[in-house]
Formats: C-alpha cells, sequence, structure tokens
C-alpha cells in the first residue's frame, strides 16, 4: 500500500503531535468519494448548550390532561394550554411553545417541520425493558452535559482523532469543495467538536467582525510584519520535514480564509441581510441573533469564498434550568425564535431559502417531573425543529413520547424519555440532501448500520 507522508500524518498526528492532529491536510485535496457540484447548499446547527426543555417547546393538546397533570399540578413547570401556539402533526393536536409563535407559521406553510423525541443512540431501543436489560446498548455517559454535546456533535468514542459530523462532512466534500478558499466548515461559537474534521481545518470567526491576529494592519509596520509572516511560512513549507511543513500549511491556509473571510465579515451589512434581521425597525442585536447574521453575510459572499457545501455552528448557553424553568426558557426562547425566523427571511430574499437549513441540537432533554426549586433535571430524549424551504414541513418525525412517567418510554422514574430517531438517522438525512453517496454517509455515522431507516425524510 502506498500513501503520501503527510497523509500518514494527518491520520496519526494524535500520536506524535497532538496539537497538529486533524490539521495536516488542506482545504481543496481531492476525495474519491465525493461528487461534483455546481450549485450550493449549506446546513446550520444552532446548538442549545444545556439541555433545553423541549418538554415545554412541543405540548400536547389534544392530550393535554396528562401533560398538565405532571407538569402543572405537580410540578409547576407547565404552560398553559390557553398560551400554546397549536398545530397538527401525526393525526393530534400539539402546541408550540407561545415564544415560538414569530416561527410557528412556518410550520403551516411547510417549511418548519419538528423531529420528535430525537436523541443519542448506538442501536434502537424499544422500550424500558429492553433499555434495562442491557448496559452495553446504551450510549455511553448518558445525562452528562460534556459527554452528551460530543455525542450530539458526533463524537466517535475511542477515537484517535476527536471529529464531529459536521467536519466529517467537510472531509468527504473535498472534491465537492475543490478551490474554496475558506474552509467548508464554521463555526461562530469558538472551537467546537462538529465542525473538527480528521481531514479537514473549520473556520472560527467571532460573532461580529472578521478575525485577525494581534497587531495585523494594511500599512507600515504591521503590514511588514504579516508580509514578512507570508514569507517564512511559505519558505517553511519548502524545508522538507512533514510536520513543519504541515504546520506552517495550516497556518498559512488559515491566513487565506481570513484574506477572504474579513472583507465579507467587516464590510458593511448587505441591505438583504439587514432588512431580513429588523423587527419594526430595529436590528435584532441578541447574540445568536449576531452569530445568525455572520452566518448569513458568508452565504451572501459565497461567489468570493468558492464554496459549494458548508456547515455552520451558532450557540446559545443557559438552557441548564434546574430552577424557575419557565421563566428562563421564555428568556431564551424569546432570543431564538425571532433570530432563526430573521435568518430563514434572509434565505427567502436571497434567494437560497431552498439551500439553506436550519436545525436546533441541544444535550438532551429535561425530566417531565419538575424538581423543588420549578426546575427540571437532566433526561434524554427530546423535540428539535428544522427550518427551511427544502424542509418537508407541515409534519412531524419520530414517535411522540406517550408521556407516562415509569412507563414503556421512560428510561428512568421521572419522564426521560427514550429516543425513537437518533443523531446519526438526522444527520444522515441531511447528508443525502447535501448530494453525498451512501457510502460517505455510512462513514460519517458508524452506527448507522444499526439502524433500518437511515433517511428519515423530512427534507
Amino acid at each position: 500500500m502506498t500513501t503520501s507522508r503527510r497523509k500518514f500524518l494527518t491520520s496519526t498526528g494524535a500520536l506524535t503531535a497532538s496539537a497538529l492532529a486533524g490539521n495536516l491536510t488542506t482545504w481543496g485535496v481531492k476525495s474519491a468519494e465525493a461528487q461534483a457540484a455546481s450549485d450550493y447548499k449549506a446546513i446550520v446547527v444552532v446548538f442549545l448548550f444545556g439541555g433545553s426543555d423541549s418538554n415545554n417547546m412541543i405540548i400536547p393538546y389534544d392530550d393535554y390532561a396528562a401533560y398538565q397533570n405532571v407538569r402543572t399540578v405537580a410540578s409547576a413547570v407547565g404552560i398553559p394550554q390557553a398560551q400554546l401556539v397549536q398545530f397538527t402533526g401525526a393525526g393530534k393536536k400539539y402546541g408550540f411553545h407561545p415564544e415560538m409563535a414569530t416561527i410557528a407559521p412556518l410550520y403551516g406553510q411547510g417549511k418548519l417541520a419538528v423531529i420528535a423525541n430525537s436523541g443519542t443512540l448506538v442501536t434502537p431501543i424499544k422500550d424500558r425493558a429492553e433499555y434495562r436489560a442491557s448496559a452495553s446498548i446504551r450510549p455511553p455517559n448518558l445525562f452528562s452535559h460534556a459527554d452528551q454535546q460530543d455525542a450530539w456533535s458526533g463524537l466517535v468514542p475511542g477515537a484517535v482523532v476527536r471529529t464531529g459530523w459536521g467536519g466529517r462532512f467537510a472531509d468527504r466534500l473535498q472534491a465537492v469543495n475543490a478551490g474554496g478558499l475558506i474552509p467548508a466548515a464554521v463555526s461562530v461559537s469558538g472551537s467546537q467538536i462538529y465542525t473538527t474534521g480528521a481531514q479537514t481545518t473549520p473556520l472560527v470567526i467571532p460573532q461580529s467582525g472578521g478575525a485577525s491576529m494581534r497587531g495585523q494592519g494594511s500599512t507600515g509596520t504591521p503590514l511588514a510584519r504579516y508580509t514578512a509572516l507570508k514569507a517564512l511560512l511559505a519558505d517553511a513549507q519548502n524545508r522538507g520535514n512533514q510536520v513543519v511543513m504541515g504546520a506552517a500549511g495550516v497556518m498559512d491556509d488559515a491566513l487565506t480564509a481570513n484574506e477572504v473571510a474579513n472583507p465579507i465579515l467587516n464590510g458593511t451589512l448587505p441591505p438583504v441581510i439587514d432588512t431580513a434581521f429588523r423587527v419594526d425597525g430595529n436590528l435584532l442585536n441578541s447574540g445568536i441573533a449576531q452569530q445568525l447574521r455572520q452566518v448569513a453575510r458568508l452565504i451572501e459572499g459565497r461567489g468570493a469564498t468558492g464554496v459549494k457545501r458548508q456547515v455552520f455552528f451558532v450557540s446559545m448557553g443557559g438552557y441548564d434550568t434546574h430552577g424557575n424553568t419557565v421563566a428562563a426558557q421564555t428568556g431564551l426562547f424569546r432570543q431564538l425564535f425571532p433570530a432563526m425566523k430573521a435568518f430563514y427571511d434572509y434565505t427567502v430574499a436571497a434567494g437560497v431559502a431552498s439551500d439553506v437549513v436550519q436545525i436546533t441540537m441541544s444535550d438532551f432533554n429535561r425530566t417531565f417531573i419538575g424538581n423543588a426549586n420549578q426546575g427540571v433535571d437532566h433526561a434524554w430524549g427530546g423535540h428539535q425543529v428544522v427550518v427551511g424551504g427544502a424542509v418537508k414541513g407541515n409534519a412531524m418525525y419520530g414517535a411522540f413520547p406517550d408521556h407516562i412517567v415509569g412507563g414503556n418510554m421512560d428510561s428512568g422514574s421521572n419522564g426521560a424519555w427514550i429516543p425513537s430517531v437518533a443523531v446519526d438517522q438526522v444527520g444522515a438525512t441531511l447528508g443525502t440532501w447535501f448530494g453525498m453517496p451512501g457510502s460517505d454517509v455510512d462513514q460519517v455515522f458508524p452506527n448507522l448500520k444499526n439502524f433500518s431507516t437511515k433517511n428519515i425524510g423530512f427534507i
């Protein structure tokens, strides 16, 4: 078997130089498994750090009594039925949280779908009895914030190089993105497992403005210093030492990406974005709105960046609501859903609504039973929403839990639902929409082979 020394170092970097692991291959290297593409598509993951209480995001309306008895009467963590924004899914009436009123109309328009009771799974678990019969079929470290955040992001336990499914998408799509001047994976929320690939490096940008090195400038001494650095990097890439060459290549690619992205991120906000992100004449300025505007800027600048398939990561914190959950989540949703709706409105105005999809993710759901602090604790399966012009909306995917504490779908005794849909199935559905061959999708999601249905059909 033949292989280049550079590729060998990439695959074994974690054993020899952990700081460089997964980062030695430059963007644009061709992958035999990827397909050519002349169009553009993007996935925007909206991660809700802390474990969002999705029991209060999607609420049964027809079967409200079962919800009310536990969440309102016994626990004081419920939402009044009269406040719910009604919708129909899987033959029953449900209600969105009242702060979803801005985005709820997209459901009826067929542009928003609900993924019910999704979560981290290694293999399907049909009920409580099967869950309790074998610890080996359970995902590792359930109910742990850090571990379940990593699991939702696609971390493969025991892998030599820590990668996420967004980063592995970027790895498999290198041929599609050949010639792109910035990475396919972009985080507007710091360094994240989700955007980290084994062969590709993500671009991390701030919540506003561009990214540059300390002391970087366009005139005088700062310019001379920057020019000298570029010359040193070019020289290092010809030295013959594979680790030095790889490190210099990564730095050089990062500088190139910044040079391309910064004019897009620092320029005057394009009117199509500015208009979409205004409510009653005021620009939405929450943290999540700013992050989504950054994503919109890069999508709007796709002609300059040359990328055909992109994955973006944005996030909010504060969802670990062990106390005062109703008020806390209401405040968070008041920021989240207007921002997601504004971003969708941008895609419509820009003519890319069918090419861009937003999807929420979170560590886990919260317990159905509340605690003594009018809060809710760590649980498991929960609900997500997916928004976009290509979404097969006005529908619910997955099986909504029966809300019977200690019942067949409760892994414990406080309403921690066993998921009916795996993260791998959600990601595989998006990968198929991206145009990835089935063999590539299987490699991105190693647990997918355990599920009879790989594409759950929401897009």
